[in-house]
């Protein structure tokens, strides 16, 4: 998947309007110009404007206009539309004031600290998916306020103290507000894994029981996670019946795995950390013998591993190449994903994507080949959910595990 299409693949339907309206700002403001009449003052004012007062009024521009076309995609919150509105109507006015020269460092730092505190109280408690549109527009406030907290260089008076800590201030916000949206996107993305039900749960929305897919975007996952876009139309009769039949025929193939030393023995083998609750193990001939979705030779095993014992809790399928979708058999119910991971010559050497969607510096982004898990436990998320509770995984264990020989995976 390219970033392009990651890009895409990560916009909630409802912020759709204020990329587009982000997007035909530069137009917007070509058109205007070479329709505005000449001033006598403009060529005097163009003069003494700064570089810095140019990126202000360009950064306060494009907030503005997202937030005034927000309403469009919001429009069933009136006390939403109200607040969108108001805060571009603020931007926007702050954007002219930088624009021509006025001062707009101090009601724009306090407009762009206010509205990045109000995201991310919206975000970070569940309350709004984070998506792209949303995280763009957070940076690019936290950039303008940045340029609002941190005072021009004058060669009279340096204020050396004053810029350094506004600069301290400025990274400390962007580190807080970055931290804070990335962990609002993995509860996004866990929140969306309770949509994977499983074939009986999804057997029951097919009959009318009303199950709702309105998660089905936040799986997007801006923290390192790529979902396929998924149908927003519940599963068919049939597709229920295949998630069925490849739920059940993994369970039954799996049960030869039932102990650890068995799966061993088969190929599977153990990471260099063999304990927790998602101790994922690896077969190299499984992984490169062109099967797809072979309930009898999955790519990936996933135990829970404590305390002596060890449950086999799931599956993982994966495709050979990154880039090459795997199939759906049962529509929405079996979505595939892939991870972006960061290669760096830094250590610890890899991570996930930032919630800003990069890498960190002297790095490169690299995307896994799809995976899809399917679980042989009664998950509480289904058997097709993307992850499993960690404390319920380690309760499970504790309760139906079978005990490890010879200290395998301690």
């Amino acid at each position: 998947m390219n970033p392009l299409r990651t890009f895409i693949v990560g916009i909630a339907p409802d912020h759709v309007p204020g990329l587009i309206a982000a997007i035909l700002l530069p137009i917007g403001i070509l058109v205007a110009r070479r329709l505005r009449p000449p001033h006598s003052g403009q060529d005097e004012r163009k003069k003494d404007r700064t570089a810095i007062q140019v990126w202000v009024a360009w950064l306060l521009g494009i907030s503005a206009v997202i937030h005034l076309a927000l309403p469009l995609g919001h429009s069933d919150n009136w006390l939403l539309t109200v607040g969108f509105l108001a805060d571009g109507a603020a931007f926007a006015w702050l954007a002219v004031r930088a624009w021509e020269g006025r001062s707009y460092r101090l009601l724009g730092g306090l407009l762009c600290g206010a509205t990045i505190l109000a995201y991310l109280l919206v975000a970070g408690t569940g309350k709004e998916d984070p998506d792209q549109v949303g995280i763009v527009t957070a940076m690019v406030e936290l950039f303008a306020l940045g340029l609002c907290l941190v005072p021009g260089r004058t060669p009279e008076r340096p204020k050396r103290f004053k810029r350094f800590a506004s600069s301290t201030a400025t990274i400390l916000i962007v580190f807080i507000a970055g931290a804070w949206i990335w962990i609002g996107s993995f509860l996004s993305h866990a929140a969306a894994n309770t949509d994977a039900r499983s074939p009986e749960s999804a057997a029951g929305s097919v009959a009318g029981s009303g199950h709702d897919h309105g998660h089905d975007h936040a799986a997007r996952a801006q923290a390192g996670v790529i979902m396929r876009p998924g149908s927003e139309q519940q599963p068919t009769v049939e597709q229920v019946k295949a998630a069925d039949e490849l739920a059940r025929a993994t369970r039954v193939a799996m049960a030869r795995y039932a102990r650890l030393d068995d799966a061993i023995k088969a190929g599977f083998v153990l990471p260099a950390v063999a304990h927790g609750p998602d101790v994922h193990m690896d077969n190299k001939a499984n992984a490169s013998d062109g099967r797809v979705l072979d309930p009898e030779r999955p790519e990936k095993l996933v135990y829970a591993i404590d305390g002596g014992k060890a449950t086999l809790l799931g599956v993982v399928f994966m495709m050979e190449r990154a880039g090459v979708p795997g199939p759906e058999p049962a529509g929405s119910i079996t979505r595939w994903h892939a991870h972006n991971i960061c290669v760096s010559v830094l250590p610890p050497g890899f991570t996930i994507v930032s919630a800003y969607g990069t890498c960190p510096p002297l790095s490169i982004t690299v995307t896994s080949a799809e995976m899809m898990h399917v679980w042989v436990v009664e998950n509480p998320g289904g058997w097709f959910a993307e992850g499993l509770d960690r404390n319920w995984a380690l309760d499970y264990n504790a309760q139906h595990g079978l005990p490890v020989d010879q200290g395998a995976g301690q």
